[in-house]
């Protein structure tokens, strides 16, 4: 089982696990269950798919090299078998263990299409590698001059990343104003925490009006104690609370200051793996956007509470 299926495993279990107190009526149990998987689980599947996304991306940069290579030794008299042992001895980054693997098994006599195969499997997840080679099994069957068309896919490769390259820069702008409009939020919420939320809490303890106090200064005043389906968000807000301490669990900084903090997180996961998309066509390209994000507001935040800006 592949690590990533292991992880999505683990989720599911303690899904399972959530599902069968929220039914027993445990809600808030189960919810923490289901906050509590989804950091142990998803966040660490986000981080290993970026750092094989980038690996990928490593191979596909290299992939170029390595074609020329066996083009160059196809020139000099060397069938394709011998052209992969003998570039199985020069570097390529992380594509080198992927060569040498193809070398292994051809050392072992495995049939060379079966070899090209496994290397364009492991390969599926990049579509310029794994049709690269299943080009290059195309004319290996056909008897065609195998080290022209390696330089061709070589320069196509290269072609189609310095314009991958191009689009990035032009995103990056765009990834700039992300950035500044996530901190621009940020900064908003801190503002709106820093004045509304006194104001809010001295006109609760100050006016009336009519039937309507504005006692609803935190709303979730009236969830203090109770477990009911309604009150699930509000026992939430009072977990940060009593965590980072926030206030008392029924004042209005501390409804504002769970609150705020829950948007910008959410905000920055989601804006991460938003630029992501944008800068690079993948989601999982934006895990790391994400987790500078989560990291730099949620440091700051706790910061801003610990010296009492807010």
């Amino acid at each position: 089982m592949q690590t990533e299926e292991l992880f999505l495993v683990g989720f599911c279990a303690i899904a399972i696990i959530a599902t069968f107190f929220f039914l027993l009526g445990s809600l808030l149990i189960g919810l923490e269950l289901l906050l509590i998987g989804a950091i142990t689980t998803l966040l660490p599947y986000g981080v290993v798919r970026f750092l094989k996304f980038r690996e990928l991306k490593a191979c596909e940069r290299e992939f170029p090299n390595f074609l020329r290579d066996l083009a160059e030794a196809k020139r000099s008299g060397l069938t394709l078998i011998q052209a992969i042992q003998s570039c199985a001895r020069r570097d390529y980054g992380p594509l080198t263990k992927e060569v040498r693997k193809m070398k292994n098994q051809l050392s072992w006599n495995i049939p060379l299409k079966r070899v090209l195969e496994n290397f364009r499997k492991k390969f599926r997840r990049s579509s310029m590698i794994s049709y690269s080679t299943l080009i290059l099994e195309q004319v290996e069957e056909s008897g065609g001059k195998t080290e022209d068309i390696m330089d061709s896919l070589a320069e196509s490769i290269e072609a189609l990343r310095d314009l991958d390259e191009e689009r990035k820069a032009l995103m990056n702008q765009h990834m700039t104003s992300m950035y500044m409009i996530f901190f621009i939020f940020f900064g908003i919420a801190v503002a709106l925490i820093k004045f509304l939320a006194p104001l809010i809490q001295a006109q609760t303890e100050a006016a009336t009006l009519g039937a309507f106090t504005l006692g609803a200064g935190n709303p979730c005043s009236a969830c203090v104690g109770l477990q009911t389906p309604e009150c699930t968000t509000c026992q939430l807000f009072f977990n940060l609370c009593s965590l980072f301490g926030f206030g008392e669990i029924d004042s209005a900084s501390c409804y504002f200051k769970s609150l705020y903090l829950s948007m910008i997180l959410i905000q920055g996961v989601f804006s991460g793996l938003l630029i992501g998309q944008i800068t690079s066509n993948s989601i999982i390209a934006g895990v790391k956007h994400s987790l500078i994000m989560l990291v730099l507001s949620f440091g700051l935040f706790i910061l801003l509470v610990t010296v009492g800006v807010i």
